[in-house]
């Protein structure tokens, strides 16, 4: 019997070890196939993921001390995770500078901005797997009180947004942040009031989306039956001990405003004005679009967040879950940046990460994990611009010192060929001159105002005198070339070596790219649609408006009046100038306050701005009259006609790209 007992005993054991060996052996095959499906065959050292970061928290200090000195950035905090512990967490200046309030990492919260969104992503996860939400559903089957457009055929499902790929426009220009919490409106309104338009078919391209992850965290309100603070306190940040993380804002005497404990711990965020001075300024409220960027958290609070996420989201979803939270649900760009359920994927050195950063007017942070390597950094401030820098800098910086670069292999794909479902033109041996034009990021708003602030993001792409591509964005020096590496795929030859995909529409031609830098697509745009020929039509207007004022002067002078077509031209010329230059200050955000300009466009300059284009709009039209009267009666010469005629066709051209960049009229939403 004791003999028969070790025998089954042994057996068991055996079968046992069997059975941890086909699993192993499994989840091998599983990630080295989910590895080839995204076109990276890099095998991860085994001593890198136990590397010993020594001498890292001196490093660290060196570099942020550098970066608050030549950027005065007030306040810093960080917090870095290896191998499940926190290897580092500090505080750097003040989180309050008129109090000398220094920042504490246990203690001192942040704001981080859109990092919100990896937050909530989890939470819609959470709904998945209790199966009160589904991936392809269309969303309007959950929503009541207002519904979607079906602007298209495919209906937006919780997969799309997760992805950014629902084909919003952006139009969140002075509805995503309120200064005044009497202004915050409740989810539903907000969604309901501030709908962006529809501008592309679901999954055609990838354009980030604030709403979008507004409307996923009201999702998660409709079916848990609690408000998203209540239910990430409950399901997110108390399971992991985050108690010092909050969704909530300070709204005084309202029953869901922050708790005082939080407010008094709260950084002050600063604004760099154009004169380079840090300005103190009030709380931004976000509540309205909660799940887009709302939260504000300690370091340590978030490095308790990081080792979850290391750990396979452990304590907030299944292993499963997280297996597949960590897949991209639209898998078209290879090595391109991708969203893998509301986290940016990527690689630096070879190593994947998962990563989001975040920010408001006053406040950006960054949050970037590596699974491969176990390694998460976070990293924030109470300030942008420079600051902002600094936080893209850090994680880049660390990898470059402590991990050797491992080397990036290009699966062959299928896809490569096409974008998507929507194309799928065979792949064709290209000219160079094929990818060159002008382009524009897709995130962006077509239909309102607020268009008019991608005239800054344009990129150029030409070939040089030596035949090579290079790319460059309007108005910079700076450019790189684009080495080939396969058909429709090209990688930067800089230090980063960022990898460009271009995609063919239906019917062969190149139309879009994706970049592995960039969080968004880019589409080519014609001519007279971009921002080259928006300038140059106003530098044109504008010389012969001055030459139009030279003219009119020089002819008042002589004949001590003048007809009412030359007054009107002449009031024309004035305007045009004025509302050039009025722009132009505008655009380069030197306006009377532009914190306000931005937290509250379009401000009361804008608005005058606007007026005065329809002005000369009506006086165009009257000298337009007034042309084939000149070219009759006038006796001032032929140089004199045809510099009328020549300033009247710039009007046209001045009113045409104002209204291609929808700045005739009111286009926005008050």
């Amino acid at each position: 019997m004791k003999a028969t007992t070790e025998f089954r005993s042994v057996i068991l054991a055996v079968l046992f070890g069997f059975l941890v060996a086909c699993f192993f052996v499994s989840h091998s095959i599983h990630a080295n196939l989910a590895s080839e499906r995204h076109g990276q065959k890099v095998v991860i050292d085994a001593s890198m993921s136990k590397i010993e970061l020594t001498g890292l928290e001196q490093y660290v200090e060196a570099l942020i001390e550098r970066g608050i000195a030549q950027h005065t950035i007030p306040g810093v905090t960080v917090s870095i995770v290896k191998d499940d512990k926190i290897v580092m967490l500090k505080g750097y200046g003040f989180s309050d500078v008129s109090s000398q309030k220094m920042v504490n990492p246990h203690t001192t919260l942040f704001r981080i901005g859109s990092i919100t969104k990896t937050m909530t992503a989890i939470a819609v996860m959470q709904l998945v797997e209790q199966g009160k939400l589904a991936l392809d559903v269309d969303i309007n089957e959950y929503l009541t009180e207002f519904k979607i457009p079906d602007t298209f055929e495919d209906p937006i499902t919780i997969a799309a947004l997760l992805s950014h790929r629902a084909g919003f426009e952006e139009a969140d220009a002075g509805n995503l942040l309120s200064g005044h919490a009497e202004e915050v409106l409740s989810t539903s309104q907000y969604l309901a009031t501030y709908m962006p338009s529809r501008v592309w078919p679901v999954g055609y391209n990838m354009s980030y989306s604030n709403y979008g992850f507004g409307l996923l965290g009201y999702l998660v309100e409709l079916k848990s039956g609690l408000d998203l603070a209540t239910y990430m306190e409950q399901h997110i940040f108390s399971p992991l001990g985050m108690h010092n993380t909050t969704l909530r804002e300070p709204l005084g005497s309202e029953a869901t405003s922050m708790q005082r404990a939080l407010q008094a711990h709260l950084a002050t965020g600063y604004f760099k004005d154009t004169a380079g001075r840090n300005l103190a300024k009030p709380f931004e409220f976000i509540g309205h679009i909660g799940g887009a960027g709302a939260v504000s958290a300690t370091a340590e609070n978030m490095a308790l967040y990081m080792r979850s996420l290391l750990q396979e989201r452990r304590g907030l979803v299944s292993p499963l879950t997280d297996s597949i939270m960590k897949q991209r649900l639209y898998d078209d760009r290879v090595l391109a940046t991708g969203v893998a359920h509301g986290m940016f994927e990527g690689n630096i050195r070879g190593y994947k990460y998962y990563h989001h950063s975040g920010a408001t007017l006053t406040f950006s942070a960054n949050m970037i994990v590596f699974p491969e390597i176990q390694l998460g950094i976070f990293i924030a401030s109470n300030m942008v611009g420079g600051a902002a820098q600094l936080a893209d800098f850090l994680p880049r910086a660390i990898l470059n010192k402590y991990y050797k670069s491992l080397p990036i292999q290009i699966d062959e794909s299928p896809q490569l060929g096409a974008y998507n479902q929507f194309m799928t033109a065979p792949i064709v041996k290209r000219q160079l001159e094929e990818y060159t034009g002008s382009w524009l990021s897709t995130r962006r708003s077509y239909t309102q105002l607020e268009k008019v602030s991608a005239l800054d993001s344009s990129v150029i792409i030409s070939l040089d005198a030596q035949g090579q591509l290079v790319m460059r964005r309007l108005g910079s020096h700076t450019k790189f070339a684009l080495k080939r590496l396969k058909e429709n795929v090209f990688q930067a030859q800089s230090d980063q070596g960022s990898i460009f995909y271009f995609y063919p529409d239906s019917s062969g031609e190149i139309t879009r790219f994706s970049a592995s830098m960039w969080s968004g697509d880019y589409e080519r745009v014609s001519l007279f649609h971009s921002p080259f020929f928006f300038y140059f039509v106003l530098i044109l207007a504008s010389l012969l408006s001055l030459s139009t004022l030279l003219l009119t002067s020089l002819q008042k002078r002589r004949a001590k009046t003048l007809h009412v077509f030359k007054k009107v031209t002449r009031i024309v010329a004035g305007l045009l100038l004025l509302t050039v230059i009025g722009f132009i200050f505008m655009n380069s955000g030197l306006v009377l306050d532009e914190y306000n300009f931005l937290i509250n466009f379009p401000t009361l300059e804008v608005k005058l701005l606007l007026y005065l284009v329809l002005v000369i709009a009506l006086l165009t039209l009257v000298k337009v009259v007034g042309l084939a009267y000149i070219w009759r009666h006038e006796e001032s010469g032929m140089l004199y006609k045809i510099h009328y005629s020549m300033f009247t066709l710039s009007c046209f051209s001045f009113l045409y790209v104002f209204w291609v960049w929808n700045a005739i009229g009111f286009n926005y939403v008050n």
